[in-house]
């Protein structure tokens, strides 16, 4: 791998987004951490995208577009999303065209990554908008110290963190390499986003910064398109979550049987979580017509 042309890479996934993706790149570019270099992966849009981020790419030089020969779907788009983060950048961020954040949230996480060489991923707080409420959110305790309180031999009995996370400043050397391995393994967005950011969390490599703040906008829509329909899908791809976070398991500081036993229950109920497949919840809106909130 070739040397890293800047320390921190910001990395735009565009497809469709003329809406947001103004307001998305000045934010980055009004951050009080000035010496980064982002790239706008244009995939191939068909409203007003590329106009908008040739006009910014015009006016401020640490911008640039990434030309994509072929237009890919949101799964693979991310994926070449990370690797040219990790090509470009000594650490890297991801950034959808309809989200914002604080304006120390680059300078910030990435402080964190620097007085620690241990971690891989550096995140805030989340703050997520809906169109009638904002939800403000920070990881558990028992998150936080997961793999410390492991080594005693304790148990969390549930694993929560924002898969905004996901969003976060990430290590490229380490951080990438699980970024790149664990994501195609699930099939819907806010699946991949927990399930790549959870082997990090259970690795104890991620440190929580309080003070900065990822502004989440919902609404894409995606449960509604990517979502499996029949129960038996649903529970074979939450076994699939589970079975891989507790993989993990094998990495982890050596612990009793019981304690192992533990940590798949875990794994299993963290897996109804963020995958939101759940039986109760598969009846209640396939026979009752419940919507799920949008992710």
């Amino acid at each position: 791998m070739n040397s890293p042309e800047c320390k921190l890479a910001v990395v735009f996934p565009v497809y469709n987004g003329e809406k947001t993706l103004k307001e998305s790149l000045q934010c980055i570019a009004d951050q009080d951490y000035r010496d980064f270099r982002a790239y706008i992966i244009e995939n191939k849009s068909t409203d007003g995208s590329r106009a908008i981020a040739e006009e910014f790419c015009a006016k401020d030089p640490r911008f640039e577009i990434y030309n994509c020969e072929d237009h890919l779907g949101m799964m693979e788009n991310f994926m070449r999303a990370f690797a040219v983060g990790a090509e470009k950048g000594q650490y890297f961020c991801l950034r959808a065209c309809d989200d914002l954040s604080s304006l120390d949230y680059l300078s910030k996480l990435l402080n964190a990554l620097e007085n620690d060489a241990d971690k891989l991923l550096a995140a805030g707080s989340t703050e997520r908008i809906w169109p009638d409420h904002t939800e403000f959110l920070k990881p558990s305790e028992a998150t936080v110290n997961f793999h410390e309180n492991l080594k005693k031999g304790k148990v969390a009995k549930t694993l929560y963190f924002p898969a905004e996370w996901f969003y976060g400043v990430i290590r490229s050397k380490g951080g990438a390499e699980i970024f790149l391995r664990r994501w195609p393994e699930q099939g819907t967005p806010w699946c991949a986003a927990s399930y790549t950011v959870a082997e990090i969390v259970m690795l104890g490599k991620v440190v929580w910064v309080d003070g900065p703040i990822y502004k989440f906008v919902i609404g894409s829509g995606s449960e509604d398109r990517y979502m499996e329909k029949t129960l038996s899908r649903k529970i074979a791809m939450r076994w699939k979550y589970a079975k891989g976070c507790s993989s993990v398991i094998d990495r982890l500081p050596p612990v009793s049987l019981l304690t192992t036993l533990r940590l798949f229950r875990l794994c299993w109920r963290d897996a109804g979580r963020k995958t939101r497949y759940r039986i109760r919840r598969h009846f209640t809106r396939n026979n009752l017509g419940e919507r799920i909130k949008k992710y």
